[in-house]
């Protein structure tokens, strides 16, 4: 249940603003002296962008103001220019919410130390970074819950950053190939209503446009963050330091840019360990002792018995990106990154025997604590390492004219990649606590060679001849293709890469053929039409897994546990081919000069993903079930905006007043859905399945306010309602995510009906008010809020505030202050989670109260810049798209 007193905590921020106007509009009706400009220049748009079209990359600092600005109406000081060529990574004329922030103004509200985190207050979505550098920051949006990775598509440059080999937390972006100083905008494209994205755009894309210099620029920062972390017994102060160096120049025709960043972090522990408590009568009474004593989710008690998943991260990533301009407005660009990862993750015991020896794993499964019996496990060090390779090469013409092109491929490969556990960790005690044995083993699960391919072929036609009205019309075709191998062994020892035999393998691989056309015709001045439609071919094939080879022997052996055959088991799966067809449709109407409508429509099919598909992996800490009968989700969405926008709003007391309403439903047919559950050995289980259908409605509200009373005090924020609820489903499910000996029944076919769809909250807040009162100081104040959501298809795991397999409810603050200490140096402080929020997803603790401290160099270059709503019917990049 929501805490009525934190929601209206979180909306009372959303409301200081407008407090904040109204006390303005009080002082202000008091008589006041022309003294001729008295309110002081007008300063450029601050770099908080909101568009429901395309927004643009840079706003011009405004003539000088030579009377008082609520006298005169002058021009629109907070819209964007027309954006200089090639600066634009997504298309004009896009038929959705779009959403945009500069370097500027995430630079002033965000404490960043990965790229991620530039997303942080963007309306409805939630990067799920539960610690800095958490490789498995996974995108949450509108209609999308915090495990669905392949439902929203993240780009940078046009570069696929998405890993769509899967759909769960363990297939994130590779937020790693963008460093944060890179960054010069993002965007955000909200809804499948453009024909030039495929349909893992349902939640969305997430677009990164980085920077390119027009002379020589140096840019060195320095972050550190300090974490006290408590919880159980588990008390800690982690520390993380990131250090990035982004050296560029222009030499004629040809440009070059070198990033290079290196992250060390540690993170707080990530799983607890807990197992139901069942009556046991122990003969020699007890012989274990320790634990904490709570409720799981669904409200019965467990012992948690020990901490895991303490990631200690180092990565390091060195990109190089070069373009020449071959002929005027064509430009060649060529991006080459490597990303590394080293990583160990450590455990700590909560339990003991009589002998005082710590316990992770037991011989028998079951222990004695008290009067209950307890089956400890799940408590297992492990190590990894990664090397990836990206490429990506584009020929373009951008000359806003007749004709221009976009040709662009990328590979994605993991030259080398592999994660550890040990077995079964530690001293092994017997029931008695009279004998011990060790397993010495390890798996060790390899992803090396597996990688993925896109090519794109992009064409813009805009006819000189009227037809009926302005055209830009926009065709091109697509092609991906994804290979999954994996391959799991049995290993002497925890901790080491020499096999022993293996035992499983996976292969598997999709390829998606597309093309795409899309018309925005202007047929009367205040009216825009924008029709198209996108024809996909899917092909799963070669998908195979297979287990085997060897296994660890009798558990109740003394002295190091032998290891035996297992037979082998598995097999190859049948080639599957499907199509989909997609059109998609928006109407958009400018009603008054300040008030625009737009409705939008598409279709929209996300095929499975060819782990989703194939992949099947036991591990010490987790079980991942493949499921090769997947069908394709359907989406059919909707949206309904509109947006105002007034310059010297309140007879000009708020520069720039930018509210804005959409209304969206989103019909889901065979949603594919993950279900998790905590088994009986401490493993997480999970597995992939259809929903018939789902259905999510919605209302998310944002608005946007510069120079708020007086220059420099900006806002901005959003709140996000949806009922999501799965409304039919006839199929008999036998895997709901029900945890072993949950006195609960699982639930399948139609009693599923008029559930909630799991881990989307019901409301989502977000909330930044910035300041800046000279050219040298920034402040900001942020807010974050979401109501907890249900993570289970049948909704019995309502006790959601608490480590376990939750969505649970938060309210995070945050806050940032920057300070130019000299004419090229900048140094930052800032917290988040000022009030030490403890929440927690799938089941892991997100980080508690967090400082940073920063220091920056900057040579050249610009100074971030700023951009504005550029209106429902804007363009972005160097065409002017249909005005």
């Amino acid at each position: 249940m929501i805490r009525r007193a934190h929601l209206l905590g979180a909306a009372s921020i959303n409301a200081v603003c407008l407090v904040l106007a109204t006390a303005s509009v009080a002082q202000q009706s008091l008589p006041t002296i022309n003294i001729g400009g008295a309110r002081g220049p007008a300063r450029p748009g601050p770099s908080a962008a909101r568009s429901t079209g395309p927004a643009r990359v840079t706003t011009p600092a405004p003539g000088p103001v030579t009377a008082p600005v609520a006298a005169v109406a002058g021009p629109d000081r907070y819209a964007e220019p027309k954006p200089a060529p090639f600066s634009r990574t997504i298309p004009a004329n896009v038929p959705a919410v779009v959403e945009s922030r500069t370097r500027q103004e995430i630079e002033k509200t965000v404490n960043v130390m990965t790229s991620a985190e530039a997303f942080k207050y963007m309306p409805s979505l939630l990067i799920r970074e539960r610690y800095i550098g958490d490789r498995n920051a996974i995108v949450s949006g509108r209609t999308t819950g915090t495990i669905e990775s392949a439902k929203t598509l993240v780009y940078a440059d046009n570069i696929l950053l998405s890993n769509l080999l899967g759909n769960s937390f363990n297939f994130p972006p590779r937020w790693g190939m963008v460093s944060p100083e890179e960054i010069d905008r993002i965007d955000v494209i909200y809804g499948p209503f453009s024909a030039l994205y495929p349909g893992n755009s349902i939640g969305g894309v997430l677009a990164i446009t980085t920077r390119m210099p027009e002379k020589f620029e140096l840019h060195a920062k320095a972050t550190g963050s300090v974490q006290p972390f408590s919880l159980y017994a588990r008390d800690e102060t982690n520390l993380a330091g990131n250090a990035n160096l982004l050296i560029g120049d222009r030499i004629g025709d040809f440009r070059y840019f070198f990033a290079y960043d290196h992250l060390d972090s540690q993170g707080q522990a990530q799983t607890f360990p807990g197992n139901f408590m069942t009556p046991f009568a122990p003969t020699n009474g007890t012989r274990f002792f320790g634990g904490f004593e709570d409720n799981n989710q669904n409200g019965n008690p467990r012992i948690i018995t020990g901490a895991a998943g303490a990631d200690r991260v180092t990565t390091d990533m060195g990109k190089l990106k070069v373009s020449y301009d071959i002929a005027p407005l064509v430009r060649a660009t060529y991006t080459l990154g490597v990303w590394n990862l080293e990583n160990k993750t450590t455990v700590q015991s909560f339990i003991w025997d009589r002998n005082g020896v710590p316990i992770y794993n037991t011989q028998s499964g079951r222990i004695a604590i008290g009067p209950f019996a307890v089956t400890p496990g799940g408590v297992n060090p492990g190590w990894g390492g990664s090397t990836h390779l990206m490429q990506a090469a584009s020929l373009k013409r951008d000359t806003g004219g007749v004709f221009d092109f976009d040709f662009s491929a990328t590979s994605y490969n993991f030259l080398r990649d592999f994660s550890q556990n040990a077995t079964s960790y530690g001293l092994r005690p017997n029931d008695a606590a009279t004998a011990y044995n060790i397993n010495t083993t390890g798996q060790n699960t390899v992803n090396t060679g597996t990688y993925w391919r896109t090519g794109d072929m992009r064409f813009i036609w805009r006819p000189e001849q009227k037809l009926q009205g302005k055209h830009e019309v926009s065709f091109g075709g697509h092609a991906d293709q994804y290979s999954l191998n994996t391959v799991t062994t049995l290993t002497p020892f925890a901790g080491n890469n020499y096999a022993m035999a293996l035992t499983g393998v996976n292969y598997g691989k999709t390829e998606t053929r597309a093309v795409y056309i899309q018309d925005a015709w202007k047929f009367l001045p205040d009216w825009k039409f924008i029709g198209g439609a996108r024809g996909e071919f899917w092909h799963a094939y070669n998908g195979s897994n297979f287990t085997g080879g060897l296994t660890t022997g009798n558990q109740g052996a003394p002295g190091i546990v032998p290891v035996a055959r297992a037979a082998a088991a598995g097999g190859y799966f049948p080639d599957t081919y499907k199509s989909s067809f997609s059109p998609k449709a928006a109407i958009e109407y400018q009603v008054t000069p300040e008030f625009q409508a737009r409705g939008s429509m598409g279709r929209a099919y996300r095929f499975p993903t060819v782990n989703e598909l194939f992949q099947s992996i036991t591990t010490a800490n987790s079980i991942t079930l493949n499921n090769p009968n997947l069908q394709p989700e359907i989406s059919t969405s909707w949206d309904l905006t509109g947006e105002y926008r007034k310059v010297d709003a309140f007879d000009g007391r708020v520069g720039l007043f930018n509210p804005r309403v959409s209304l969206f439903l989103d019909d889901r047919w065979n949603a594919i859905v993950n279900q998790s559950s905590i088994g009986p050995t401490g493993q997480i289980v999970s597995q992939n399945t259809n929903l018939d259908k789902a259905v999510f409605r919605g209302v998310e509200g944002a608005i946007v306010m510069k120079d708020i009373m007086t220059p420099g005090l900006d806002y901005s924020g959003s709140v996000t309602f949806v009922d999501a609820r799965i409304v039919s489903n006839g199929n008999a499910l036998s895997f709901t995510g029900g945890a072993s000996g949950s006195p609960f029944p699982t639930a399948g076919g139609i009693l599923l009906n008029g559930m909630q769809y799991p881990r989307v909250p019901r409301i989502r807040i977000r909330s930044v008010l910035s300041y800046s009162p000279t050219k040298d100081w920034s402040m900001s104040f942020g807010a974050r809020y979401a109501s907890a959501a249900f993570v289970t298809l049948n909704n019995v795991d309502f006790n959601h505030n608490n480590y376990g397999s939750v969505d649970s409810e938060y309210l995070v603050f945050d806050a940032k202050v920057n300070y130019k200490i000299a004419p090229n140096w900048t140094a930052t402080v800032g917290v988040d989670n000022i009030g030490r929020w403890k929440y927690y997803v799938n089941p892991n603790p997100y980080n508690q109260r967090t400082f940073f401290f920063g220091l920056k160099y900057d040579l050249g270059g610009e100074d971030g810049g700023s951009t504005t709503v550029a209106g429902l019917g804007g363009g972005v990049g160097g065409a002017p798209g249909v005005r």
